[in-house]
């Protein structure tokens, strides 16, 4: 014979679990993951968790960190956690993945906005918030922030009020206004150009053939005019005293959207001045020397490279002039987004030896790249970035090659 049920054990049992519930949802890790201190330089100070966002949210906080190559917010919804059954039927699946919540910058930032998210391209529900800083030559770094709630469409009964617990630059739709009226807030897209250093400004796209004509200092961003229909690469930009001239790539990160910018034919290089023959008493000249410094073919080492999975590049650097180089010079190995120009991982190393002619010297780096899996990357090996050794070709200085990014575990 069945028994009753009593109603009050029903009662304390659902109690019960609707607090386990609860304390599950409370128990999710809050920043920082696993007891560490926050980091001053590589944080999000806003929004804290147990906060809930609507519309354009901005994310504050620092991104400054020593060799940081860019860094990027991304987000994904917040589960509950599995009970024992559906862990073990969960074991072999992969992580939850992570959604863009802003683009890659390679600008740093100190306590100011990182970026906007526009929460309104997610369905409302519980989120998890993370900033990724991609380190040069070594692994990134991550900040979380967990719980936040995203309620862009509140119940009908639910009336917002201003000074709510709701970070976001949009009002509710209880009472949104008309489009006429609203502000909304847009990116900045203007094609940039920042100085790693003080870097040479030139009147056209190459080092030997045209002279410098002005200097843009170090950490100095400058806009983006346009880019030689040559095919080198250099950059047409705008001083703040209005002087335009060309800069190579080399030695400047960009930001911006690079995809409308128009191509510009450089100026005809100036004109040699006729050298007055004088007779020379000596019978037999001096054969001239000259320095030519370039790179031979290289592939990545495993080929093609995969996500977050550190890879190997050497590069045969050799002196094919017919005379010794004056100077030390430095060589940069970074690996760059094709569609953006953005660069994802870069190394630079020092050639410590006057190559004479006809020597060789190998360059070996190692690369970690951990963004835009799936999509075209080409590695660049750039040599004498400085013009530290003067060469009668700098056009060869440059060697690429191009690969897809493989997904692996990203």
């Amino acid at each position: 014979m069945l028994r009753k049920r009593n109603p009050v054990l029903l009662i304390a049992l659902v109690v019960m679990m609707l607090a386990s519930l609860v304390f599950s949802v409370s128990a999710q890790e809050i920043t920082p993951r696993d007891g560490d201190e926050i980091d001053p330089n590589a944080n999000i100070s806003w929004p804290p968790p147990v906060y809930v966002l609507r519309g354009q949210v901005e994310i504050r906080g620092s991104a400054n960190i020593e060799n940081l190559a860019n860094y990027f917010i991304e987000f994904r919804p917040l589960v509950l956690p599995p009970t024992d059954e559906e862990a073990a039927a969960a074991e072999d699946e992969e992580e939850a993945p992570w959604f863009p919540a802003t683009l890659p910058s390679s600008q740093t930032v100190q306590e100011d906005i990182l970026g906007v998210w526009d929460t309104e391209t997610a369905p409302d529900g519980l989120y998890e918030l993370r900033l990724v800083l991609n380190v040069r030559g070594g692994r990134p770094v991550y900040f979380y922030v967990s719980p936040l709630r995203v309620e862009n469409e509140p119940p009908p009964f639910v009336v917002v009020q201003d000074g709510e617990n709701v970070a976001a630059t949009a009002t509710s739709p209880v009472d949104r206004p008309t489009a006429a009226a609203a502000t909304p807030t847009v990116a900045d897209t203007t094609p940039r150009a920042t100085a790693r250093l003080n870097a040479n400004v030139r009147s056209g796209d190459n080092t030997t053939l045209y002279p410098v004509i002005a200097t843009l200092q170090a950490n100095v961003a400058v806009p983006i005019i346009g880019v030689s229909s040559n095919g080198t690469g250099w950059y047409l930009i705008e001083l703040p005293n209005g002087t335009r001239g060309w800069i190579a790539p080399s030695v400047v990160d960009v930001t911006g959207n690079l995809a409308g910018l128009p191509r510009i034919a450089p100026p005809p290089p100036p004109a040699t001045p006729t050298p007055v023959f004088t007779p020379t008493p000596i019978a037999t000249a001096t054969p001239i020397s000259s320095v030519d410094i370039q790179a031979d073919a290289f592939a990545p080492n495993p080929n093609p490279p995969t996500c977050n999975v550190p890879f190997t590049v050497q590069v045969n650097i050799a002196n094919r002039g017919t005379g010794p180089a004056n100077n030390f010079f430095n060589v940069i190995i970074r690996d760059v987004h094709v569609a953006s120009n953005q660069e994802a991982a870069r190394v630079e190393r020092r050639v410590d030896r006057l190559l004479v002619s006809g020597e060789n010297y190998v360059v070996s780096a190692q690369l970690n790249v951990s963004i835009f899996y799936n999509e075209q990357h080409r590695i660049e090996v750039i040599i004498d970035p400085l013009s530290e050794v003067p060469e009668t070709n700098e056009a060869n200085n440059i060697q690429t090659f191009f690969y897809t990014l493989q997904r692996g575990t990203c």
